[in-house]
């Protein structure tokens, strides 16, 4: 359900989304655990998500709070 939007938008994505290195992949990492702790509002919101996500620069991924990213438009 996650690996298509995130690859979508840019992310780069594991062969093997169960089972990852998420230093390899923090922007992914960050995708999953905040969009799979969230409710979903509408059937499209995954994909908005993954382009937000994917902004956040590198330097400040691993410093990302959820405030940040509902800030950015996270839903």
């Amino acid at each position: 359900m996650l690996v298509d939007p995130a690859i979508k938008a840019g992310i780069d994505t594991p062969e093997d989304a169960d089972d990852y290195d998420e230093e390899k992949f923090p922007h992914f990492h960050l995708f999953c655990c905040a969009q799979l702790g969230r409710p979903m509002p509408d059937w499209t919101c995954h994909w908005d998500n993954a382009k937000i996500i994917k902004e956040i620069d590198i330097k400040d991924i691993k410093t990302t709070t959820f405030d940040d990213l509902m800030s950015k438009g996270f839903r």
